[in-house]
């Protein structure tokens, strides 16, 4: 029996292929996973306090979510992203009673910086944890 030569180079050219398609498709989904972006926490005291922080969507995201979670204290909060010239993206207000949790819905923001604020207005305490997450493409 004679083997065909060119059914055995096919056959390697195809798995290259595949493996190499494979490979494409899993370096876009470590790019493109939901990650944190910014994280921290505040303590405010009873009057009005802001924090504010800085950060950049990765590369190939195209969307944000935020993470309220109130531990402790009540008062009107604020929470709102602006881009680099101060423009508001989004933002959500509530009053918080105790512990609860916030979170948004995935916000469109293409890569660039932006700044996270957050604060008060009110005669009560509050402590809370902020993050903002990012992600693209399949997720």
């Amino acid at each position: 029996m004679k083997r065909m030569a060119g059914t055995s180079t096919l056959l390697k050219t195809l798995a290259i292929g595949v493996v190499a398609v494979l490979l494409i498709a899993a370096f876009y989904a470590a790019l493109t996973f939901p990650r944190t972006v910014v994280d921290f926490q505040v303590s405010f005291t009873v009057g009005f306090d802001r924090e504010q922080r800085e950060f950049e969507v990765p590369w190939l995201h195209d969307k944000a979510q935020v993470e309220v979670a109130v531990n402790n204290g009540s008062s009107l909060w604020r929470a709102s992203i602006t881009n680099a010239n101060g423009d508001e993206i989004w933002s959500h207000s509530a009053i918080q009673g105790e512990q609860t949790t916030y979170t948004s819905e995935w916000i469109a923001l293409p890569n660039a910086a932006y700044n996270m604020t957050f604060s008060t207005i009110g005669a009560g305490s509050l402590e809370a944890n902020l993050k903002v997450a990012s992600k693209g493409g399949i997720w």
